[in-house]
């Protein structure tokens, strides 16, 4: 694999991996029982953003070396992915 072909993985993952981190321990408003008018009572308090970026991309970094060593050593080939072996 390339460096712009591990990039684009990378970069995929990285989206799906974050939007699975990103609704886990949320606390909104309803939670709270927190009324603000003209907010929606699932706004999240504090949503931790910095934190979920950097769970995100430590998850996706070792999601990415598992498939690369998947790759290198030969235990799952594109050939036998396509059925062409």
């Amino acid at each position: 694999m390339n460096y712009f072909t591990l990039f684009g993985i990378f970069f995929i993952l990285w989206w799906i991996v974050f939007f699975i981190v990103l609704p886990l321990n949320v606390t909104t408003h309803m939670d709270k029982d927190i009324d603000i008018e003209g907010t929606h009572g699932s706004v999240p308090i504090n949503p931790n953003l910095l934190y979920k970026i950097i769970v995100t991309t430590f998850v996706t970094f070792i999601i990415l070396l598992i498939l690369i060593a998947i790759f290198y050593f030969n235990i799952l080939t594109i050939d036998g992915i396509l059925g062409i072996s």
